[in-house]
């Protein structure tokens, strides 16, 4: 009788997850790291271990306003962010090498930085002026 009822169960459980797959629930990217930080991250707080702990921040969104020295962001969800930018930060536009004063509003910003430092990398996608 338990073998009957442990049989059942193992077949249950394996229609349940046949059927779960079919309909793709539960379907994980295969690159990780795409789906993490691919074009549906919002922010995000990383922490390696490189020779001891380091602590990065990634903020992604809509660019609103830009000073000399910061990019002010609404995210995703809604967020507005003000990160500061080093002086000697890598811009990039479209894939292309950039500068700061290229950046426009509208724009899809994502910025890189570690700890509470100001960004080392503005990476920028849509229309200049």
């Amino acid at each position: 009788m338990r073998r009957r009822i442990a049989t059942s169960a193992l077949i249950g459980l394996l229609a349940l997850n046949g059927a779960a797959l079919a309909l793709g629930a539960g379907d994980l990217p295969r690159a990780l790291g795409n789906y993490f930080f691919g074009p549906k991250l919002v922010r995000a707080d990383v922490v390696v271990r490189d020779g001891g702990i380091r602590e990065f921040r990634l903020d992604r969104g809509q660019l609103l306003r830009r000073t000399a020295m910061s990019l002010m962001l609404r995210e995703a969800d809604g967020t507005v962010v003000v990160v500061p930018v080093s002086r000697g930060a890598a811009v990039s536009l479209n894939g292309r090498s950039g500068s700061m004063g290229e950046l426009a509003s509208g724009m899809t910003v994502t910025t890189i930085r570690e700890g509470d430092q100001p960004a080392s990398q503005v990476r920028a996608h849509g229309r200049q002026r």
